[in-house]
């Protein structure tokens, strides 16, 4: 039986780069060509394989299910045609350190780092979870670290990143309490800490409550375990819907109250050496394009 003929590589290439700017403006600007040639292009696509990729919106386009796992198929595949290519002619990888603190990597970045790969296949990441500082130039090139808000801003060259506001939550159940559209319904479960409790305090501040040193605590040393502590329905924590937005959609984690309150915010520190300033630039350029739904949502 003769193999099914595949798609021609012009219309792969055009599906993979929209799909990874959801514009085909976007992606007809990355392949010089025309939006009109991208549209023919995917249309031709999804002809040849039978399946819808893109559900098209008025002035954007979604990937479907199927659309979603092909894309990232591709993105693996076209990464490693790069990565041939150079090994062939002797081209050297740039080389890219990045010292990101544990939660932000975990809850945030890991997900995410497949998508800078496939963008800049030259660029050989190297990442490094810590809470430590580092000397830039030296132990790192960019460092992201989260600064709590009664806290002193880093020294030298940095940006802000994100603002965390934090809200109650604790373990789903279905159907949710009435009691726990009242902020007086936290007070009455154990809080769950990442830090010395200055959070908490806040909260409770902002949401006008007593009851803070009556109430019952348990600690951690990383803010993923006070989260998974709280999944696993040992008490409340106060979680940034950006770290938990699939465990907020699936309902593994609910929102308790009414109260939110800013309390800590994410930074970036660059070094300031010549020879890694191009590859800064380019995975500060994905960083926010990444960060920029999370900035323009609701909390």
């Amino acid at each position: 039986m003769r193999p099914r003929r595949l798609p021609s590589l012009l219309s792969l290439r055009a599906f993979e780069v929209t799909a990874r700017h959801l514009s085909f403006t976007e992606a007809a600007r990355e392949l010089h060509v025309t939006q009109s040639a991208i549209s023919r292009h995917v249309r031709a696509l999804e002809e040849a394989v039978g399946r819808q990729l893109f559900v098209r919106l008025h002035r954007a386009v979604v990937l479907t299910d199927a659309g979603r796992r092909f894309a990232d198929d591709l993105g693996v595949g076209f990464l490693h045609i790069h990565r041939a290519v150079e090994a062939l002619s002797g081209a050297r990888a740039q080389r890219l350190r990045v010292s990101a603190e544990p939660a932000f990597a975990a809850r945030w970045l890991l997900e995410r780092l497949g998508r800078f790969s496939i963008a800049h296949p030259r660029i050989e990441l190297e990442l490094e979870t810590t809470d430590e500082l580092r000397v830039l130039g030296k132990d790192a090139d960019i460092a992201i670290r989260y600064v709590a808000s009664a806290s002193r801003r880093p020294r030298g060259r940095h940006r802000r990143l994100l603002e965390l506001q934090g809200a109650p939550v604790l373990a789903g159940v279905r159907p949710r309490p009435r009691l726990w559209n009242n902020d007086a319904a936290v007070p009455g479960h154990r809080l769950l800490h990442d830090d010395d409790g200055e959070a908490w305090r806040a909260w409770f501040t902002a949401a006008g409550l007593a009851g803070f040193d009556a109430a019952r605590h348990l600690y951690f040393t990383d803010y993923s375990l006070a989260l998974a502590a709280a999944e696993g329905g040992q008490g409340v924590a106060l979680g940034s819907a950006v770290f938990i937005e699939s465990e907020l959609k699936s309902g593994r984690l609910a929102e308790i109250g009414r109260t939110r309150v800013p309390f800590g915010e994410y930074v970036l520190l660059e070094a300031t050496g010549r020879s890694s300033a191009t590859q800064r630039a380019a995975f500060i350029r994905w960083l926010e394009s990444e960060l920029a739904p999370a900035r323009s949502s609701p909390a």
